[in-house]
C-alpha cells in the first residue's frame, strides 16, 4: 500500500473517531445527568482540535495525542469499576483508534513531508 493511500485512510479514521468520541462523551454525560460545567469541562479541550481535524494539520495531530493521555487515564479508570457502562468502553476504544491513528498519521507524514 503506498504511503499517500496510507495517509488518506488514517485521516478518515482520525475524523470518525474523533467526532464519534465527542457524541460518546456528550451521550454519556447526558445519560448520567452532569451539569452543564462538566459538559465543558469534559468536551472543551477536545472542541479546541476541530478545526485542525478538519484541515488535517500536522501540528494539531501532535497536541491531540498529548490531551487523549489524559483522556484515556480518565476512561480506564471509569472502566475500572465491577460493572463498566457499555459507553465507557466505546470511550476507551475510541480514544485508542484515534490515539493510534494521529500518532500513525503523524509519524508518515513527518517521515514523507506530505
Amino acid at each position: 500500500m503506498k504511503v499517500e493511500r496510507k495517509i488518506t485512510i488514517s485521516r478518515l479514521a482520525i475524523q470518525g473517531s474523533f467526532f464519534i468520541l465527542l457524541i460518546v462523551l456528550t451521550t454519556n454525560l447526558w445519560l448520567q445527568s452532569a451539569p452543564l460545567i462538566i459538559y465543558f469541562m469534559s468536551l472543551a479541550p477536545l472542541a479546541v482540535f476541530i478545526s485542525g481535524i478538519i484541515k488535517g494539520r500536522l501540528r494539531t495531530l501532535i497536541w491531540l495525542c498529548f490531551v487523549l493521555l489524559l483522556y484515556f487515564a480518565i476512561a480506564t479508570y471509569k472502566l475500572s469499576v465491577p460493572d463498566p457502562l457499555l459507553l465507557d468502553i466505546a470511550e476507551l476504544v475510541l480514544i485508542v483508534v484515534l490515539f493510534v491513528a494521529a500518532t500513525g498519521n503523524a509519524r508518515l507524514r513527518q517521515k514523507n513531508v506530505l
